[in-house]
């Protein structure tokens, strides 16, 4: 079952108005439609509690004062400073409707290069935009990185996309790899540099004996 969020309709608008409702507790937004928009608002602690940092939820049931609309969140501006929601925006949809919209991605299974080699997983990029039925939106994508090892990049073009998603990108990104630990790669500089010294000492005395003679 979707989750539900309960609007009023709005009828003053503007900056100043938006100010005010959120100063009472409320959240303005607009749901975008076919032809014709609605501003509303909703109390904040009920978006906060239903919805709060999520990103992909699939379709969200809108009750705006009786009436019931499909739809997907489309934005959720943010106060820099507070880091709590100030507008909202969403868009309704039908269930066979295809909208891009950003899913996590989630990683399992422990890399090689991790428990063999001693590496650490980066984890680069945390979600991708992908393009699905509205009523088949995933709240995830979990891809297997068990058989990374050290120095190892899983690109996107590496994984099979569950069924039904597709991506349109132009790059092909890296979703994650394994890299030695900080420790290992000051003791491998270190050693090069060593290496690096004792080249050049070799060479200096080879030079001086070369003249002595």
């Amino acid at each position: 079952m979707p989750i539900q969020l309960k609007f009023e309709k709005r009828v003053n608008l503007g900056s100043r108005e938006s100010r005010r409702l959120r100063r009472a507790g409320s959240l303005p937004g607009v749901i975008y439609g076919r032809g014709s928009d609605i501003s509303v608002k909703i109390d904040t602690h009920e978006f906060m509690s239903k919805i709060g940092y999520s990103k992909s939820l699939g379709i969200i049931e809108l009750d705006v004062e009786g009436e019931l609309l499909k739809s997907i969140i489309k934005e959720v501006q943010w106060d820099t400073l507070t880091d709590q929601p100030v507008h909202l925006d969403f868009q309704q949809v039908s269930d066979d409707q295809l909208v891009t919209v950003p899913v996590p991605i989630k990683l399992t299974g422990i890399p090689v290069g991790v428990s063999i080699d001693g590496g650490i997983l980066d984890h680069i990029t945390h979600e991708l935009e992908v393009t699905v039925r509205a009523a088949d939106i995933p709240s995830e994508m979990s891809f297997d990185v068990s058989t990374l090892h050290l120095g190892d990049r899983l690109h996107l073009s590496d994984v099979d996309l569950p069924e039904g998603l597709t991506t349109d990108l132009a790059f092909d990104p890296v979703l994650a790899g394994v890299i030695a630990p900080k420790a290992l790669l000051v003791k491998d500089e270190e050693e090069e540099e060593e290496g690096e010294e004792g080249t050049e000492e070799e060479t200096a005395e080879g030079g001086e004996d070369s003249s002595e003679e």
